[in-house]
């Protein structure tokens, strides 16, 4: 879903895929719960974690990504802890359409659910207001207040029983997820105003070139499509693909993320990577 998310704000279109035959997004005008979905477990973040990213397209670069933890807080109740992710165009691309997006969560600490979301970027192509969203999911469903310059929308998303993760938060999900070759889940993700069906799939392992050495990665194969407010599948959605390799140790880092588009493979790669003061298991 990051990869997803940096291909659209560099304003790259996702490369249009029929919905394949047997996959969860043939299923518009249903709402499935399909494989196993994210299983509640504390999340891989430590405080003043930071890792940055190069955002390029045939290899010119077009933005800096970066993924910030910040300090254990209480929110509501709940303990969390705040990760923030921005995309900034460099000042070439800034050129042709400057983009500061930027994506905060405050996740919690015992099951890694996403308790507050808040994005802020560029309303579209064609408006260039700040949109402010901030999402808030409850059981079935996600409270959405967008902000458009003097507009104001509150609206209600109906989400499958896998939701529960922002753009963020799903992320650091799976950073705590190891499965077998093969194996499948589902979710509903929250980006910005809408939420998207995810499902990923554990592709393989290998070993991959990084800035922090030769290390052991695996490969993880996704693909989202945007629900609809009643939470069925929206049948006008391009199905969006993405790659996503993590280090296979301890750290589980993200150092690579692709996402198919018109365009070609945007590609993020891992420039800089600080641990924070804990695994934050």
């Amino acid at each position: 879903m990051t990869a997803v998310a940096v291909a659209a704000a560099c304003g790259c279109r996702p490369a249009p895929v029929a919905p394949p035959a047997g996959t969860m997004v043939a299923s518009a005008g249903a709402n499935p719960v399909l494989g196993g979905g994210p299983v509640a477990r504390p999340p891989i973040a430590a405080p003043g974690e930071l890792m940055l990213y190069r955002v390029s397209l045939h290899g010119f670069e077009l933005a800096e990504y970066s993924i910030s933890v910040g300090d254990a807080t209480e929110l509501e109740g709940n303990e969390v802890v705040v990760v923030q992710s921005a995309a900034r165009t460099t000042k070439v691309a800034a050129m042709l359409k400057p983009i500061e997006d930027i994506f905060t969560s405050w996740i919690d600490r015992s099951d890694g659910r996403s308790v507050r979301f808040v994005s802020s970027e560029r309303a579209s192509k064609d408006d260039e207001r700040k949109e402010i969203t901030e999402a808030r999911t409850s059981s079935g469903q996600v409270a959405l207040e967008v902000t458009r310059g003097d507009e104001r929308v509150s609206e209600m998303q109906l989400i499958a029983g896998h939701g529960g993760h922002d753009l963020n938060s799903f992320l650091i999900f799976l950073r705590g997820w190891e499965g077998e070759q093969g194996a499948h889940l589902d979710a509903d993700v929250v980006r910005s105003r809408y939420v998207w069906r995810v499902r990923v799939t554990v592709g393989g392992f290998d070993n991959l070139s990084t800035v922090l050495g030769n290390l052991p990665v695996a490969r993880y194969e996704g693909e989202a499509v945007r629900l609809v407010r009643d939470g069925t599948i929206d049948p006008t959605s391009d199905i969006r693909r993405f790659s996503i390799w993590l280090t296979d140790d301890a750290d589980r880092v993200p150092v690579k993320l692709v996402a198919k588009t018109d365009y070609g493979d945007v590609k993020m790669e891992l420039l800089s990577y600080r641990p924070g003061e804990a695994t934050g298991r």
